[in-house]
C-alpha cells in the first residue's frame, strides 16, 4: 500500500505544470467566491515533467501494474484527470469543488454506499449523496454526465455547484489579478486567488491579523512551465504603497538568503535557476524559476526508491 501511495504521489506531480493547459472557467465559479483554486491536468502529461514521470512508470512493469490495479479496485485513473476547481466565500469549511475526469463515478458511489450514514436526496433531476460526519466534517456530492463530480459540505452547496456547471447560476465576474498571473505563466497547471478582506470577514482575527487585513487587498499564486523552467509566482496587492514597500523588502531578503544558500548547497544551486522581485505601486510580484532537469533527477531518485 505504501508503494501504491508513493506511486500515486509521484504520478500526481506530473500535473504540477502544463504545456497547453485549459484556462479556468469563471462561468463555473460562484459570483460570491472570495477565494478559488484551479488545477488543470489535461495537457500536463505532454509537458516535460509529466511525460517524463509517466514514461518512467509505463516502462516499469510493476509500476504500470499498480496503476492498473488502482484503476480496477478504486476507479482512480491517473491519466484521466482533466481539471479540478475549488472555491468559496471564505466561510470555514464551506465551499464547492468541481472535478472532471479521473474517477469512475459508479465505483465512487459504490464506496459511498458502504457508509451507513449515507443519505440521498433529490434536487431537480439529480441525486445528491450526503454523509453526516457525526460532529466532524460532513460531505455531499453528485455525479453528472461527462464524468463530472460536484462536491460540497451539504446538498445545498452541491445543488448550487450543479447549477453553475449547467450555466444556470450567477457566476464570478472577471478577476484582473488572474490575467496578471497568466502573463507570467500563460498555461498554468495551478492558479489561485484570494480576496483578503472579503474572505477574512468570516473569521475572528487577532489584532495582528486585523492589521494585516487592513493593509492587504488581494493575492494570487500561479505554477506552471514557462521559459523552459518550472515557474512559481506570487502577486500581492496592498491598500497602500508603504505596505507594498515592506513586502518588497521582505521578498528581497528571502531571495538574498536563497542566494547565500546556493553557495553552500550545490543541489539548491542546480535547482534554483532564476528569481526576481518587482514592485509597481501597490503591487509586489515574486517569481522563482526551477530547473526542470534537476527536478527530473530528483523524481527519478524517488521513483527508484519507492517503485
Amino acid at each position: 500500500m505504501n508503494k501504491a501511495l508513493s506511486l500515486l504521489t509521484l504520478a500526481s506531480f506530473a500535473f504540477a505544470g502544463s504545456a497547453t493547459a485549459k484556462s479556468l472557467d469563471l462561468s463555473q465559479v460562484a459570483d460570491d467566491a472570495n477565494w478559488l483554486m484551479h488545477l488543470d491536468f489535461d495537457s500536463s502529461r505532454a509537458s516535460p515533467i509529466g511525460s517524463f514521470i509517466l514514461n518512467k512508470i509505463n516502462d516499469n512493469e510493476e509500476a504500470a501494474e499498480r496503476l492498473k490495479e488502482m484503476k480496477t479496485a478504486f476507479g482512480i485513473d491517473i491519466e484521466g484527470f482533466s481539471n479540478l476547481t475549488m472555491f468559496g466565500n471564505g466561510e470555514r469549511e464551506k465551499g464547492i469543488a468541481i472535478m472532471v475526469g479521473g474517477m469512475d463515478v459508479d465505483k465512487l458511489l459504490g464506496f459511498a454506499q458502504l457508509n451507513e450514514n449515507l443519505k440521498t436526496s433529490k434536487k431537480g433531476n439529480h441525486d445528491i449523496h450526503s454523509i453526516d460526519g457525526g460532529g466532524r466534517h460532513s460531505v455531499a456530492f453528485a455525479t453528472l454526465k461527462g464524468n463530472v463530480i460536484v462536491g460540497g459540505p451539504d446538498a445545498d452547496y452541491v445543488s448550487r455547484g450543479i447549477r453553475l456547471v449547467r450555466g444556470k447560476a450567477a457566476s464570478r465576474a472577471p478577476i484582473g489579478l488572474l490575467d496578471e498571473l497568466r502573463k507570467i505563466v500563460p498555461n498554468p497547471g495551478v492558479i489561485a486567488f484570494l480576496d483578503v478582506a472579503k474572505a477574512a470577514a468570516f473569521h475572528d482575527l487577532d489584532k495582528r491579523g486585523q492589521e494585516f487585513v487592513k493593509k492587504a487587498n488581494s493575492a494570487g499564486v500561479v505554477v506552471g512551465q514557462a521559459d523552459g523552467e518550472l515557474k512559481m509566482a506570487v502577486i500581492v496587492k496592498t491598500n497602500d504603497e508603504e505596505t507594498a514597500k515592506q513586502l518588497e523588502d521582505m521578498a528581497n531578503g528571502m531571495i538574498a538568503m536563497s542566494a547565500l544558500g546556493k553557495e553552500s548547497n550545490p543541489h539548491l544551486a542546480k535547482l534554483l535557476e532564476s528569481h526576481s522581485v518587482k514592485r509597481a505601486g501597490n503591487t509586489v510580484t515574486l517569481q522563482v524559476g526551477l530547473s526542470i532537469a534537476t527536478i527530473k533527477e530528483g523524481i527519478e531518485k524517488e521513483m527508484n526508491k519507492n517503485i
